[in-house]
């Protein structure tokens, strides 16, 4: 590690570490609420976190997974206290403790992403393995060569668009072998089913028996086995949104998710408050997950930007946000787990003549984009949507579920996290309604909570939204300047 180095080599990182750490520190010195900078402080739990699943799902290490849940428990924890306005009065007086502490955060996690952005592209697997991690971390490296890649339903949501564009219907073309063969992707990225070869398995099949099943599975591409996830599982969004780059030659979803991304993440900055925006700024550069999964072409990156905008617009342009809320839901299922708490916001800002008007705009884009498919095939497409919640799927995620796939407990049936899961969604939904609306943000992360406790809860279904929430805040912090904003109703 750093001993390791030269010592000029360590003079120059301690230096520049130092040198970064004083910048940071000199602006945290303004406008900075605890509110921000206890956002700043759950970032660096959010990416640890990570990092510990990730490992430890590489490892099979019990002790790994289960750590990196009970760092995911404190990241909620303290994106919770950020959506409370009541925590920037409360904690002002460990202001002289935090801010200090931030500005060490802030400054690691800028030098990390500095040197996953230049450093590490350019260096062999066998310098990192030997200068970073060691000799004995072959597996750790094994997973990273493919990190950066297309995963299975990135490329089958590429494959859709690629159907489209040929005038077939996407639904009834998916085919996740020929579309893995496409984009060259390893075994691993492959989302296994308890069926067939993998019935008797758990509580998931190793790197071997991937690599066995891949083999004997792209000898014939065009007949899909029975143990794979194959549909395309995802509204019709998914492929109609990058149809048009695609025809004007964009052969790369990551270029279109950034094209997508870019503006809205343009938009939130310029209308944040000036004393604000080098806050939010500072946490885009750091949300390393958030770039990690726009670079692995992460499915979620795509519904991202228009989230954002629903959940920012209501009090300045509702319509425009029901419009953007519609093209969320018609992107991909997880967003139908924001949308009830959206709603009540809704209903608390402009009654319920209106929220009925805004759910109708929502419906209706939803239905457009849909329609074609649904006539084409009804039972199969709706068969295809509800393939993540139907399928024979293995235990996995950064969720509860550690006690499963770390070996804690065995059990085989998502009975019992189903169960949570829909207990806790309607739990959290109706303390919203009667209470939290008072403090509209934290339906964003009361709406991530049940899949926290699900069967599959990976870490994807959380990447975003914290994003969200702080833009959401910030972009509060300029109404009480007056700014301008539409209250909510029956607010305290």
């Amino acid at each position: 590690m750093l001993k390791d180095m030269p010592r000029g080599k360590a003079s120059q990182v301690g230096g520049m570490f130092s040198r970064l750490k004083g910048v940071v520190s000199g602006l945290l010195r303004g406008r900075a609420t605890p509110r921000v900078l206890l956002f700043l402080v759950a970032v660096l739990f959010k990416v640890v976190a990570s990092a510990l699943a990730g490992v430890g799902f590489v490892l099979n290490s019990p002790l790994l997974l289960i750590l990196s849940t009970v760092v995911w428990v404190v990241w909620f924890v303290l994106l919770f206290l950020v959506a409370l306005p009541m925590i920037d009065q409360l904690w002002q007086n460990r202001m002289r403790w935090l801010k200090p502490v931030v500005a060490i955060i802030v400054t690691i996690l800028l030098l990390v992403g500095l040197a996953e952005a230049v450093a590490v592209p350019s260096m062999s697997l066998e310098s990192v393995q030997s200068w970073v991690l060691g000799a004995n971390t072959p597996e750790i490296l094994a997973s990273f060569e493919s990190v950066f890649a297309y995963n299975d339903a990135t490329a089958l949501c590429h494959q859709a668009t690629d159907n489209l564009i040929r005038g077939e219907n996407p639904y009834a073309t998916a085919n996740v072998i020929s579309a893995m063969e496409e984009f060259n992707l390893s075994p691993d990225k492959l989302t296994p089913l308890r069926e067939g070869c993998f019935a008797g398995v758990f509580p998931y099949p190793s790197s071997e028996q991937m690599e066995q099943f891949w083999q004997e599975a792209s000898q014939n591409p065009e007949d899909v086995p029975p143990e794979v996830v194959s549909k395309l599982s995802y509204p019709a969004a998914s492929f109609l949104l990058p149809a048009p780059f695609v025809l004007l030659g964009v052969e790369d979803l990551r270029l279109i998710f950034l094209f997508f991304i870019l503006p809205p993440l343009g938009y939130v900055l310029w209308r944040a408050p000036p004393d604000k925006r080098i806050f939010l700024l500072g946490a885009l550069l750091i949300s390393l997950e958030l770039w990690n999964s726009l670079a692995a072409g992460e499915t979620g990156s795509l519904c991202f930007p228009f989230l954002l905008l629903a959940w920012l617009l209501p009090r300045r342009h509702l319509w425009l946000s029901a419009i953007f809320m519609g093209v969320a839901v018609a992107t991909k299922q997880v967003i139908w787990f924001f949308l009830p708490f959206y709603l009540v916001m809704i209903f608390r800002m402009v009654g319920t003549k209106k929220s009925l008007s805004v759910l109708s705009v929502i419906a209706g884009i939803f239905l457009a984009a849909n329609i074609a498919f649904i006539v084409q095939g009804p039972m199969l497409w709706v068969t295809s949507l509800l393939s993540p919640m139907v399928d024979n799927l293995f235990p996995l995620g950064v969720g509860v579920i550690t006690i499963v796939t770390g070996g804690v407990l065995e059990i085989q049936s998502p009975l019992v996290f189903s169960i949570l899961e829909i207990g806790i969604g309607v739990g959290a939904f109706i303390w919203y309604f009667r209470v939290g609306y008072r403090y509209p943000h934290t339906g964003l992360v009361l709406a991530m909570l049940p899949l926290f406790f699900a069967w599959r809860s990976l870490w994807a279904y959380f990447f975003y939204a914290d994003i969200i929430l702080l833009a959401a805040v910030i972009s509060d912090y300029g109404d009480l300047a007056g700014q301008g904003a539409l209250p909510l109703r029956s607010a305290e």
